[in-house]
């Protein structure tokens, strides 16, 4: 498995998947699989690229909400992610510090600059709730729309229940701190 760290990288031929991916959990993972399905179909390189938020939330326009207990919340540290992605077979993984410049990118020009052009996606795979860009105001839908333009078909999976709930890194939090860890280790 090849580790790149955003912006050096020129990658070409890929399939990509964009997060946090804090914990790796059961949700994650089920993303994960799509993509190295959909890219095995159409011989690319799985590329898994993680806003990294655990050395720097400096640009997080919400960082007054999070900040406090932020690094006791955090799920998996980066190298316990990399563990995770090469156990699941993942051929590249681009870390990418969360910055105020990266924050401030508009959602055409992360879609432009970042996907199709660092990361030469031809394939992007999503959650339904993805957000990126400026304000979080990019969503799958945007995505779609600037892969036509750009060069890269988008797959926007719908996030995966377990017991009637979406399983996520909130919800796994919630129930750790919530003394519920029995139940947060079967979403992981």
């Amino acid at each position: 498995m090849e580790i790149y760290t955003y912006p050096d990288v020129m990658l070409k031929d890929t399939a990509v998947t964009i997060g946090k991916f804090d914990g790796v959990h059961r949700g994650h993972r089920y993303l994960i699989d799509i993509l190295k399905k959909k890219a095995k179909e159409k011989n690319l390189k799985t590329v898994v690229f993680v806003v990294d938020m655990e050395d720097d939330t400096t640009g997080r326009l919400d960082v007054g909400i999070h900040k406090k207990n932020q690094k006791n919340r955090i799920l998996t540290t980066w190298d316990e992610k990399v563990k995770h992605f090469e156990e699941l077979g993942i051929d590249i993984v681009v870390r990418c510090p969360f910055t105020r410049k990266l924050s401030m990118l508009r959602p055409m020009m992360f879609a432009k600059d970042v996907v199709a052009r660092k990361l030469g996606c031809k394939l992007m795979v999503c959650g339904d709730d993805f957000r990126y860009g400026r304000l979080a105001s990019g969503d799958a839908n945007k995505l779609e729309v600037y892969g036509e333009r750009y060069g890269y078909e988008t797959i926007t999976v719908e996030r995966l229940k377990a017991d009637g709930e979406v399983v996520s890194s909130t919800r796994i939090r919630e129930l750790i701190e919530n003394g519920k860890s029995d139940e947060a280790s079967k979403l992981l």
